[in-house]
């Protein structure tokens, strides 16, 4: 029986030291590799950080609903066109597609770097980038990591 119980804690401990060593943790907080991102069928499913891999990120989540995550989106578009080591990727929230491409409009952003989600994936996208108290932008390095939220200038021009 003892020997028994003595194998069955082995594997069990081969099994969590082996699924920890494979797969990364990915958490929205800093230091953790960053969530997946796809944004729903409109955009064929393909996330806009596959596109960028291997670059540093700004990743901007905002809403017309949250005026200083908007106001964070436009300062960050801006500041990110003259630093060519940090790529701009921004994730618009709103529920209504036309709100969200009369934005575009009004504040000149970058189409090619400015995405919407659909609705069906709205929620899972709150849930696991832990934006229901607010919208926020990551900072993730070439590996994918997450190693800022709401970085400053100095942080995006620091940057190597």
């Amino acid at each position: 029986m003892n020997k028994t119980l003595l194998i069955l804690a082995v594997l069990g401990l081969l099994t969590l030291f082996t699924s920890a060593y494979y797969s990364a943790p990915a958490d929205s907080r800093i230091g953790y590799k960053a969530p997946s991102l796809v944004l729903g069928d409109k955009n064929n499913d393909l996330s806009p950080l596959q596109q960028q891999r291997g670059e540093n990120v700004l990743l901007s989540f905002w809403s017309s609903d949250d005026p200083e995550s908007r106001l964070r989106n436009l300062y960050y578009d801006r500041l990110v066109r003259n630093i060519d080591r940090v790529v701009h990727v921004s994730v618009n929230l709103d529920r209504s597609e036309s709100v969200y491409n009369a934005i575009l409009e009004v504040d000149d952003l970058d189409r090619s770097t400015h995405f919407h989600s659909s609705t069906e994936v709205r929620e899972s996208i709150i849930k696991s980038w832990r934006l229901e108290e607010g919208y926020h932008s990551f900072l993730l390095d070439d590996e994918g990591r997450i190693i800022g939220i709401d970085p400053n200038s100095m942080k995006l021009i620091s940057m190597k």
